[in-house]
């Protein structure tokens, strides 16, 4: 009878006991769920010293230490703080298993924001070789590459971006002939001689068909070649794209550039008045075109036609040098005065000496 109750009272106590741990278990958890929450409301307010000591006090114990950490160590970060960030990322890998590329992101993100781009760069790319096609780790490696300029490695990086659909198709297409015009620039800026026109040759060549057809990509293509002196691949490439479609931009080059024949290039910007015979823009051109083939009664026409369809104070000046070099200097300098009114945008009226 007595072990009976002994064995009742044992069964009790332990019962007890089970319960007992289980609340405080519960109640430990709960207070170290507020502690977290807490930690995130201070990082949520800029209160980084005191989010850093809730969250890396509390992480031991948490249920999530991963997050705990990492956000210790976002806020060790904008305190500046670079020695214990560095020691709350090695707790926060050690602290869960598959931790390894979340912390390296996290870790490459910060680098970023200090402005650490190299450092960033080497971050991504060991992590790249476990994570490549990770959305994030594209669009960080995205904006690291412009950050430092490095258009190679971002024109390697866009069929990547472009296979996981990680930017829309409006801002991938602006991407990529952002990247091409610098590759562009970058080819004649970093070469001399026939070593930039080489480069030059080389990257152009490796162009989509679309954005070869870009008029903005074209223009900085004709820049780079009037730059290297090649006038008569420019007109050729002008004359292509114009036959394409039409650009101010590049009508205004058009006239500025001498081909391998002008006379014929006269006639071919001709030949877009049949559709375009008011527009002053391709006047000016053809004015300046006529120059080129000596046909100063024909240029002094177009100069004229320009001015009454679009006032530009180049036009007026290109018809004042004309009609200086023609002997009508009276002409010639009205034309002069009318253009530089015009490049400033107007005079207030005054009182003049007679």
């Amino acid at each position: 009878m007595l072990s009976w109750k002994l064995i009742k009272l044992a069964r009790y106590t332990i019962n007890r006991s089970v319960a007992l741990s289980q609340w405080f278990s519960l109640g430990n958890s709960r207070r170290v769920q507020a502690q977290t929450t807490r930690g995130m409301i201070a990082y949520i307010e800029g209160n980084w010293e005191r989010s850093r000591r809730i969250l890396s006090r509390s992480a031991e114990k948490s249920d999530t230490p991963l997050i705990n950490y990492l956000f210790a160590a976002r806020a060790s970060n904008e305190l500046g703080d670079d020695s214990e960030t560095k020691a709350l990322l090695s707790k926060a890998e050690a602290s869960t298993t598959g931790a390894g590329i979340a912390v390296e992101l996290a870790q490459a993100e910060m680098q970023y924001k200090n402005g650490k781009l190299e450092q960033c760069l080497a971050t991504l790319t060991r992590v790249r070789s476990s994570a490549g096609k990770h959305p994030y780790l594209l669009k960080l490696l995205k904006s690291t590459y412009i950050g430092l300029n490095d258009w190679d490695g971002l024109s390697q990086l866009l069929p990547e971006l472009r296979k996981a659909k990680v930017l829309d198709k409006e801002e991938l297409a602006a991407l990529d002939l952002r990247c091409s015009k610098a590759l562009l620039l970058n080819a004649v800026s970093l070469n001399e001689g026939e070593a930039a026109r080489a480069a030059l040759n080389s990257c152009w060549q490796k162009q989509s068909k679309a954005v070869g057809r870009n008029s903005d990509v074209v223009e900085v293509y004709v820049d780079c070649l009037i730059d290297l002196d090649d006038e008569v691949q420019a007109e050729k490439v002008l004359r292509n794209q114009l036959n394409r479609d039409w650009s101010r931009a590049l009508v205004d080059r058009y006239g500025k550039v001498s081909g391998q024949d002008v006379s014929k290039q006269l006639l071919h910007a001709e030949n877009w008045l049949k559709e375009r015979n008011n527009d002053g823009l391709l006047m000016l051109c053809l004015g300046r075109l006529s120059m080129r083939n000596q046909l100063w009664g024909k240029a002094k026409e177009y100069f004229e036609n320009s001015l009454k369809l679009e006032h530009s104070a180049e036009a007026c000046a290109e018809l004042g040098r004309l009609l200086a070099n023609l002997g009508e200097h009276e002409q010639s300098n009205h034309y002069f005065q009318q253009g530089l009114l015009s490049s400033t945008n107007g005079l207030p009226q005054l009182p003049m000496p007679h």
